[in-house]
């Protein structure tokens, strides 16, 4: 993929900043061995081809490399021709077994309350899922994002599979959203999807998530326990968890990719939800060696690329999810930072994918 002069500059750049490596919990593979080898696939293989061990993962507790399960996810659902690779393990997980803070949301009062205390304990859980509810004058928006490097398929599968797990157990199975949002395009056996949701399933959407009614978001559960939900908050607070390496960088980065679509993916936005000024949260970057210019292009750079695999995703309709005012000002952004006009990328990559299945 060509890059431009612009482009190859900032790359360095990012280079020279700290080395970030997000992780997941590892019972984020719970039923990887069964799935894996149920599609007729060697596991412990496909483990050691992207260096997790089998040790790693019998723990669910511990942390791998978000890379590696990525890796992983996707070159399971190619070498086992099994494009619900990452839906099939998400069939598998129960409510339970978020562990700790399973002990959490069941005493909450909503389904509102429960996507907060996911996004406050978002680290017990992995440090790549972006959870965000965008307030509309209809029904709601409940996004599942992966940060912008993580977004493959299948990760987005599992993501979104697991998070519709939870929200269900949550709620005792009261909540069910209206439809159900994947940004890639649909696999050959899209109906898999249909009867894992029980409700309509949108593919090469502008968004992964869900769509909500505004009453079963705000519903009140008559089960709530404050008193057990502190219990509960208190004990997340014994369990261990590695620093963030870059916690402001990444702060930054889940909020960009949030608040791109409706345009507010400015430093001083960005800065206003993270209650700080824009001078302050700049300040805070430089000490992590990063820029709000060079990570707001980052996250581009990497959705760009997922939009425009959805090849009926228009280029007015890119631009706005992107946050460009206008479709011609992304196309002088893409090929500044690509070297190629967008359509052209795009029919390359169509024609790329036509060889390869020729």
């Amino acid at each position: 993929m060509p890059m431009g002069k612009s482009s190859a500059q900032g790359h360095k750049r990012m280079e020279g900043g700290p080395h970030l490596v997000p992780h997941v919990r590892a019972v984020a593979l719970t039923s990887y061995l069964e799935v894996a080898s149920f599609s007729g696939l060697d596991p412990y293989e496909m483990l050691r081809r992207v260096h997790i061990s089998p040790g790693m993962i019998s723990d669910p507790e511990s942390h791998i490399a978000a890379t590696s399960l990525c890796k992983l996810l996707e070159d399971s659902a190619q070498s086992s021709e099994c494009p619900t690779f990452g839906l099939a393990m998400a069939e598998c997980r129960t409510f339970a077994s978020l562990g700790p803070l399973a002990l959490l949301l069941e005493h909450l009062g909503s389904i509102k309350d429960v996507v907060d205390a996911l996004t406050e304990y978002r680290r017990h859980l992995n440090d790549i899922v972006i959870l965000g509810v965008e307030e509309g004058g209809g029904d709601q928006v409940l996004r599942v994002e992966l940060l912008a490097k993580f977004a493959t398929p299948q990760a987005a599968d599992l993501a979104i599979g697991v998070a519709y797990v939870v929200l269900r157990g949550a709620s005792r199975f009261r909540w069910q959203p209206l439809e159900v949002h994947f940004s890639h395009s649909e696999p050959a056996d899209g109906a898999h999807f249909g009867r894992f949701f029980s409700v309509p399933v949108r593919f090469s959407s502008s968004f992964n998530g869900f769509t909500c009614s505004r009453d079963s978001m705000a519903t009140e559960w008559p089960w709530a326990n404050e008193t057990m939900a502190s219990h509960a908050r208190r004990l997340l607070t014994l369990v261990p968890l590695a620093p963030e390496k870059a916690p402001v960088t990444e702060s930054v980065m889940r909020l960009i990719s949030l608040c791109l679509p409706s345009g507010h993916a400015t430093l001083s936005d960005i800065a206003a939800r993270m209650g700080k000024s824009p001078r302050t949260l700049q300040r805070a970057l430089a000490e992590e060696g990063r820029r709000f210019a060079d990570l707001l292009n980052e996250v581009r750079r990497s959705l760009v690329v997922q939009h425009l695999s959805a090849n009926n995703c228009s280029m007015t309709t890119i631009a706005a999810l992107l946050g460009f005012f206008s479709s011609s000002s992304f196309s002088r952004w893409f090929l500044l930072e690509f070297g190629v006009a967008p359509r052209v990328w795009r029919a390359e990559q169509l024609r790329a994918a036509q060889t390869n299945v020729l």
